[in-house]
This record gives C-alpha cells, sequence and structure tokens, in this order.
C-alpha cells in the first residue's frame, strides 16, 4: 500500500510539473478590433476575375499576387479630434518648437476648399467639443507618425510581457482590414452599392444630384458643375463635411467608416486610401488611392497595433 502511494504522490508531482502556464493576455484601448489572418487576391481590375466592374478582357489569375495579412489590432475609428489634441498635449512641452510646427494641426487647410466659407472650420473644427469625436483632418504624416510612437510608448507600459508596435498600416493591411474577411469585396459592406435597401448610405461622401451633370457641348463628355454642388446635398443625408467617426455602418471586423469620411494614411508617405467625404461615389471603394504632399481636410489615420509575447526565459 505504502509503495501504491508513494507512486501515486510520484506521478502527481511529474503531472504537476507539465500544467501549462496561464497565457498572458494583452491589454489594448477597448477601440481596437483583432483583424485575423488571411489571404486575398491583389491585382488590378483587369486581372482579377472576381473583381466588380473588371474589363471583358480578364488575364489569368496570378499567384504571385495572392496576398497574406493579419493578425495585427486596428482602431475601430479614425483617430478623432480629441484622441489627438491629448496626444499633442502631452508630447508638445517635451519638444523643440521646429518639432511643434511639423505635428501642429493646420486648421487654415479649411480655407483651402473651393466653393465653401471655411472660417468657421478654421475656427472651431479642431478645438470645439461637438467636433471631438469627428476625425482629425489637416495632419502631417509626421504627425500621425509620432501619435503613434506616443501611443505605442502607452500601451508598453500596460504590457510588460508584450512587445508592442504601434504604426500606420502597409496598404496590405489596409485592404484586408477593410474587407472584412471577404477576399473579393469592392466596399467594406457586404453589397455593391453605396446606398443599402432602405435608401440609406453607407458611407459619407460627395454627393451631387441629376442636375449637377451636364454634357460639355464642345467636348461631347459628361461633366458635374461643382460650382451648384453647395445646394444640391439631399437634406435628409445629414453630411456636408466629415460625419462622427462612429458614423454609419461598420464592417464585420467592426471597423467604422474605412471607406469615405476621411481617407486615411498608410505606411507609405504621401498615399491615402478609401477615399473622403469630398470624394463622388467613384472614388470611395477599399482599393481607391490618392496621393497627398501635406495635410489636407479630406486626410486623416488610423493606426494598427502587432502585439508579440515576450519568449520565456
Amino acid at each position: 500500500m505504502r509503495t501504491l502511494l508513494l507512486t501515486c504522490l510520484a506521478s502527481t508531482l511529474v503531472l504537476s510539473s507539465f500544467v501549462p502556464k496561464k497565457k498572458n493576455k494583452v491589454k489594448l484601448p477597448e477601440e481596437f478590433a483583432f483583424i485575423p489572418q488571411g489571404s486575398y487576391y491583389t491585382a488590378t481590375p483587369e486581372e482579377d476575375p472576381y473583381y466588380y466592374g473588371r474589363s471583358k478582357t480578364i488575364k489569368p489569375m496570378d499567384s504571385s499576387k495572392i496576398i497574406s495579412a493579419g493578425n495585427f489590432y486596428m482602431s475601430k475609428y479614425e483617430v478623432s479630434n480629441l484622441q489627438y489634441r491629448n496626444f499633442f498635449n502631452e508630447v508638445a512641452p517635451g519638444l523643440t518648437g521646429e518639432e511643434v510646427k511639423k505635428i501642429i494641426c493646420d486648421s487654415t487647410g479649411w480655407n483651402n476648399r473651393p466653393y465653401s466659407y471655411g472660417e468657421p472650420m478654421v475656427l472651431h473644427y479642431y478645438t470645439h467639443p461637438a467636433f471631438n469625436n469627428y476625425p482629425m483632418v489637416n495632419v502631417s504624416y509626421e504627425g500621425a507618425m509620432k501619435y503613434c510612437e506616443w501611443l505605442q510608448s502607452t500601451i508598453q507600459k500596460d504590457n510588460p510581457d508584450f512587445i508592442i508596435e504601434v504604426k500606420l498600416p502597409e496598404r496590405e493591411q489596409w485592404r484586408w482590414a477593410a474587407m472584412g474577411g471577404r477576399a473579393q469585396a469592392m466596399f467594406p459592406w457586404t453589397n455593391y452599392y453605396l446606398r443599402n435597401k432602405k435608401g440609406e448610405l453607407m458611407c459619407n461622401f460627395r454627393k451631387i444630384e441629376d442636375w449637377n451633370v451636364y454634357r460639355n457641348r464642345t467636348t461631347g463628355e459628361a461633366e458635374v458643375a461643382d460650382r451648384y454642388y453647395a445646394g444640391s446635398v439631399s437634406l435628409s443625408d445629414k453630411v456636408y463635411y466629415t460625419a462622427n467617426v462612429k458614423s454609419f455602418y461598420p464592417n464585420d471586423y467592426g471597423l467604422y467608416n474605412m471607406c469615405g469620411n476621411a481617407a486615411e494614411m498608410i505606411s507609405e508617405k504621401g498615399i491615402c486610401v478609401g477615399g473622403s467625404w469630398n470624394d463622388y461615389g467613384g472614388d470611395v471603394h477599399i482599393r481607391a488611392e490618392a496621393t497627398y504632399d501635406r495635410s489636407a481636410v479630406t486626410v486623416g489615420f488610423r493606426p494598427i497595433i502587432i502585439a508579440k509575447e515576450k519568449k520565456q526565459e
């Protein structure tokens, strides 16, 4: 009996030594959603046999253009005015004058938009509490990068068991997140239209009415009469500039405004994606790209987080 008890005790001790340790859980701000690993086909419309609106000539699928992305966290929302102000107020005192100039909000950008009176937006958009949860625009690439650096430092303090990296997404990462897990998606939502069955808009873009479109009698081409734009927006749509970062509908990953509202910076400087509130409906989709060479009223950003658990010694 004694031998049996000793044997059982020894077995228990051996087994207890193999009990797996409780896995550490990364602590992130609640507005970040996990984007799982997945693959999609990146190609031009002519090369992609599944792309909506493709041409009649379809090239064979090139396996080298199958992209894998995921296993990161992305903010559900575009960075807001309030978030950026909190960041700026914390870091600005420790920067030189030249460094501050690179990251400060340039609200005068609202005066550069044609066909509108921008002075109220210059004075109030970035600072007034009414716009706290509107997307931060008129921000430089350097400002967005500095924000990511600050946020990384903040989150790292709460996660000593992880290596935290906060950055602007690469093009492939942004597209996969915008698709919401649907590899051939044109929009973040689940149809190929800018309105749902109820007639509600699915994102914030520049809307025009039929009477704004006319045929140029010289060239014979259709053109848009921007000079009539200010009076052509349907009041039922209720959006003239940017919208609250939690407007419209999230995609299947819980991300809001991946298309429209503010075009979003990616890691490649000078490139923004997704289209903005000032783009027409044909330019607010997942593959939409534009360039910028300075801060603009149409361009904002949202960061991603990559968290890697440190190896236990």
